[in-house]
């Protein structure tokens, strides 16, 4: 039940997925459990609350007693007594506890920086750039671009020449790639893909994650004459038969993380190899050539594929990164210690940024953030 109250939180939830919230909150202990959780969840500490708790709690109780009727026509359901619990235990912890900070809280100038888009640049062979985002679409003979997705038809190669195209994900922007081979690669922000138009009938399948984050769906070998599939990024080589996988790969960064989600793939570096098993993830740091297995926390991995942003125990500065590629933005920490602050949180990626700092600052893991222009800083 905590992964469907998380995806509640997070505005993820299926229809049937809140009628079965909803039918489990009729039970008086699982009100209890649900309020616990969603404190827990956001970081909140309640011995921090005090008598604000019961007055941030009456005025939303009262604001959704007093619009029952309309709220009646958009989901009948919230004139039951357990579901007002429900969402007034939501909002006071999302919302309401602006009340229960409002001494030390200084109230920010409303900025709305916006989330990323889909959105890319790609380099044909001839060298010529074409910008892609959601208003524009393009085609010729090879390809076809939606505004969202670039997909490349199939033709068959038996000769040795290859024309290599590159997809180059700015900040702010993400796009999705099937490649000629029916392989599909989803690019996160500040990402580059090199790869063939089209690959050689009977050679392995070789792609260049030359930065950046990528999650791949392979096209098996047993639908390519046995080709296998390699991603080669920096000294690491990594081989697949027909998989799903992400690779992080960040510039300045000293690791690269795989993280494998189905089947099978070997890494390769110049001192090792090794192979993973579904949710383990494999660290190659780069700088000693170093390279170890560990389990993986796939779901908050490959969280950036399926729209929303998964923290579990994550510092400030980490978080700071992904938000960093993602709103196309600069952080600054007035106070050094507040990088190393934990956080756990969900979000979806389409929100505005102030939203999320919100509910960042409502855990009072910091006292207050500034939006000035494309900085923001936090103390």
């Amino acid at each position: 039940m905590k992964s469907i109250i998380a995806k509640f939180i997070a505005n993820t939830i299926t229809e049937d997925e809140l009628k079965l919230l909803y039918k489990w909150l009729e039970k008086t202990e699982n009100q209890h459990e649900f309020k616990q959780y969603v404190v827990d969840y956001h970081d909140v500490n309640l011995a921090t609350l005090k008598n604000d708790v019961n007055a941030a709690y009456g005025k939303v109780k009262h604001a959704i007693n007093n619009n029952d009727d309309k709220l009646k026509k958009v989901i009948p359901l919230y004139k039951r007594k357990f579901i007002r619990y429900a969402v007034a235990v939501l909002v006071l912890v999302t919302i309401g506890l602006f009340f229960l900070t409002k001494n030390t809280l200084v109230e920010n100038t409303k900025v709305s920086i916006n989330p990323g888009t889909n959105k890319a640049t790609l380099t044909l062979a001839d060298g010529s750039h074409l910008i892609l985002d959601s208003l524009t679409q393009y085609q010729n003979n090879i390809l076809t671009s939606s505004g969202k997705e670039i997909r490349y038809k199939k033709v068959d190669n038996k000769t040795n020449s290859i024309e290599y195209n590159y997809l180059t994900i700015p900040r702010g922007g993400q796009y999705h790639i099937v490649l000629s081979d029916n392989t599909e690669v989803w690019l996160n922000s500040e990402s580059q893909l090199k790869y063939p138009v089209n690959f050689i009938t009977g050679k392995p399948r070789e792609v260049e994650l030359v930065y950046g984050e990528a999650y791949f769906e392979v096209s098996p070998s047993t639908k390519h004459e046995g080709s296998k599939f390699k991603v080669i990024n920096l000294d690491q080589t990594i081989e697949v038969l027909g998989t799903k996988f992400n690779i992080k790969s960040y510039k300045g960064e000293s690791q690269v993380y795989t993280t494998l989600v189905e089947g099978k793939v070997a890494i390769n570096t110049k001192s090792d190899s090794k192979l993973l098993i579904p949710n383990e993830q494999a660290i190659y740091n780069i700088e000693n050539n170093n390279l170890i297995i560990r389990d993986a926390d796939v779901r908050g991995d490959i969280a950036w594929r399926h729209g929303e942003f998964v923290f579990q125990k994550k510092s400030l500065l980490d978080i700071s990164k992904v938000l960093t590629r993602w709103y196309d933005v600069e952080f600054k920490f007035l106070n050094e210690s507040l990088r190393d602050k934990r956080f756990n949180g969900e979000f979806n990626k389409n929100q505005n940024l102030e939203t999320i700092l919100e509910l960042i600052q409502d855990t009072n893991k910091i006292k207050n953030y500034r939006i000035e222009g494309k900085l923001i800083v936090l103390e």
